[in-house]
Formats: C-alpha cells, structure tokens, sequence
C-alpha cells in the first residue's frame, strides 16, 4: 500500500511563509547595516595644523585642549584637572564625564594613538564601545590627524590621576548602549574638516576651529528627540543645562546681528565688552579655552560667525499684555530688594565687583540666563564677588526676569513664568 503525498501548502501559507521570509532577510541586513561600522569620510584639503606657532608637539597638543574645551568638561567642581566627574544633566538622565588622565587603570593610559584618535573623532573605544554623544566626537570628528596627533602627545604628558569615574544615571531605554549602533547610522556624520575653496583662508580657519575643535554646536544647537542636533537650527541657540546657549548667527533680533567682528572678538577673549561678558557655563570655555588661543584664530572664529546665514529662534512665548506688565512691576520691587545693591538699580553693575547686566546679550537672548544663576549662584573664579543662590519661590524669580530683561534689555515683551523656574529648579538641583 503506497503512503499517502503530503498535501502542499495553502497559497495562503506560502505568501506568510515567504513574508516572514523577506522580513527576516530584510531584518538581518537592517541590523548589520546599522551594527556596521560607519566608515570616516576623509579630506581632500585639510585645514593647517592648530599651534604651528609653538615649538614642540606637546606645547602644540596644550593648545588643542585649550581649543576643543577639554579641562572644563573634564574636571569637576574643584577637582584636579583632567581627572573627570563633572556631572552633566540632560534630558534622558545625568552623565558624568570620565578620567582622561593617563592613569593606567582609571584614565587612558593604557590607549595607543589609534585607540584615542577612535575614542575622539569616532565616539568607539574597546570598553565600554559605543559613546554616548555627550563625548563630543561628532564634532571632534572634523579634527585633523594632525592635531589629534598633537592632541595625543599632550594628554600623555600631563600627570596621571587615579579616579574613577561615577556611573552614569540614564533613563530606560537610554541606558542601553546597544541602541548608540543604529543613532550613529542615523545621525553620525564623521567626515573630517573640508575646507570651501569659495571662502578666504580666514573664514575656512574660523569655520574649522567652529566646527570641529571649539564644538560650539554641541552646546549652540537645539536637539531633536533622539538627542542628534537639528541641521536646519545650527547654531541657533540651545537651552545647556538650565542655561540659554545664545544664537551665534547673525539674526538682527534673536542673535548676534548687532555685533561687529570686533565684538565677537572682545568676547572670546575673555574682556566684557558692549554685550556684556561669558558667565556661567561659558565663563569656563572663555576663560579655560579660547581666551588662550592667539588673536588670529579668534578673529577667524569670529569672521566665520560673521558671514552665517541669520536664522531667527525667538524664546519662549509671550504673557499676555496685563499679565506681563503685573509681572514686571512685582519685578520692579523684588529685583531693588534682592539684586540691586550689587548690580544697582538700573543694572549697571560696579567694575571687577559684580558685571552688568543691562544690554547684557545672554540676559536678553533667554529668562533661563536669569533664573539659572538666582537659583544656582554664580562662583568667584572670575575675580568677582560670588553671587550667592537666592531663596525665593517661582513667581518672584519669574518676575526679576521679565523685569531685568524688559527694563534692561530692550526685551518688549514677558516670558519667564513660575511653571519655568520650576521646571529649571528641578534640571538644576
């Protein structure tokens, strides 16, 4: 008796059959092609080394870390230099930067060249791996051979630093490193620094020194939801840690429209000029970064900034008309109680004792640039008297701000409102 044929598949059957197929096939190419290493893109025309002005590499690797902002972001509050554990909040939970002194155990001393040019330009290192793009490589990724060369040789001279670093505290799924794989395909572009042969040797200087060592992006840049920098916004103004990173195009009205070159210049030099002085956040990369740099790079900076396309980002929404004006005059008698025996009534401030904030540019970009430091305070280390944190509930900061920058600043109109303060008072604390 012969046994009986095995019926063939339902054409229903083999449509799923071959569905589950192709998806599997299509998966298995998605997930390598986003676990793929994402190849660095190299320049035809790199920009001349940073330091050529110096003697040695090493002396030339101390000036790359003045310009790509290493101490400040490496080194916690009154801690040594380089060892790490400054602690930044962002939105998916806080991360702390680690040890890159060349301690053989907690630091890089242990790293080759390659191995450090892979952790900087490419945000990969052999442990942990993938690095969150809090490390800023996707703009150290512009940065040529050379001044990672340099770079290098500097970091591997400085004295090593037993110190570990403290666990990073991220939200699920965010602390899932797994995940960085496919943000790389998606928002990673390591091509190095390419210089435009349509601008003049100046410009192309600031826009690489913008661009990839300085990272003003990082900070200057507003982020979409997966934490990647909005292309369309560069350099448009960001909020950093409770802080408002400024426009730095040259929108007449929300960004640096009414600087001269010179201003830009006065600035990043570390001198307060028309448009008042760095503090906060940027006091540290003035005063540790570019007031180091020569006047040359710096008025490069500021040509590039210069020649931006303006892109206008207004902040915050405006109180209506009778809100707005009841806010500012209970500003009016909070800020000659709290603030005015320091920064006097019409907020001029007293030299090398506390800075002006009238026509102050950071003050009039953001109320955050106001509620930030009275919530905070602001420290000593730039030679003025330290302001302390004021304890004062939500309503009355939001109206010192919508006071000071109404009164002061030529803001027309009110933003800050208590649900803000309390919402910085929560980031910053």
């Amino acid at each position: 008796m012969s046994s009986p044929t095995p019926s063939s598949p339902s054409p229903l059957r083999r449509k799923l059959i071959t569905g589950v197929a192709v998806l599997a096939v299509a998966g298995i190419a998605v997930a390598g092609y986003m676990f793929s290493p994402v190849k660095r893109q190299v320049a035809e025309t790199p920009i001349p080394a940073l330091g050529q002005h110096l003697d040695d590499e090493i002396a030339r690797g101390a000036y790359v870390a003045r310009a790509a902002d290493c101490a400040p972001c490496h080194t916690a509050p009154d801690g040594i230099p380089y060892a790490g554990g400054l602690v930044i909040n962002t939105p998916f939970g806080k991360m702390a930067s680690p040890n890159i002194t060349p301690d053989p155990e907690t630091g890089i001393g242990g790293w080759s060249r390659d191995e450090f040019a892979s952790a900087v330009r490419e945000g990969v290192t052999a442990h942990p791996g993938n690095l969150y793009p809090t490390m800023t490589f996707t703009s150290y990724t512009k940065m040529s051979d050379a001044d990672i060369d340099a770079l290098y040789a500097y970091m591997m001279s400085i004295p090593p630093v037993t110190q570990e670093a403290p666990d990073l505290e991220l939200d699920f799924p965010f602390n899932q490193r797994l995940l960085l794989s496919g943000w790389r395909k998606l928002f990673f572009d390591n091509s190095e620094f390419e210089a435009d042969p349509a601008l003049s040797d100046e410009v192309n200087r600031g826009a690489y020194l913008v661009q990839g060592p300085a990272h003003c992006s990082e900070c200057h840049t507003p982020r979409n939801a997966f934490g990647a920098q909005k292309a369309s916004m560069m350099l448009a103004g960001a909020q950093i840690d409770g802080f408002w990173a400024p426009n730095l195009t040259p929108d007449a009205e929300t960004g640096l429209g009414k600087w001269s070159e010179d201003d830009l210049y006065t600035y990043l030099s570390g001198k307060d000029g028309v448009h008042g002085g760095p503090f906060g956040p940027m006091y540290d990369v003035v005063a540790e970064g570019t007031s180091h740099l020569t006047e040359s790079d710096l008025r490069a900076m500021a040509a590039y900034l210069h020649q931006l396309e303006p892109i206008r980002h207004a902040t915050g929404a405006a109180l209506d008309h009778a809100d707005a004006s009841a806010s500012i005059e209970r500003g009016r008698v909070a800020y000659r109680v709290n603030c005015s025996a320091c920064h006097r009534l019409n907020g001029e401030g007293v030299p090398d004792f506390a800075p002006a904030i009238a026509g102050h540019h950071a003050v009039g970009a953001s109320a955050d640039n106001v509620i930030a430091p009275v919530l905070t305070g602001l420290s000593d280390k730039d030679g003025r008297i330290a302001m302390p944190a004021f304890l004062l509930d939500d309503t009355s900061i939001a109206d010192i701000a919508n006071y000071v920058r109404n009164a002061m600043n030529d803001t027309e109109s009110a933003t800050a409102t208590p649900e803000q303060v309390a919402a910085a008072r929560e980031t910053l604390h």
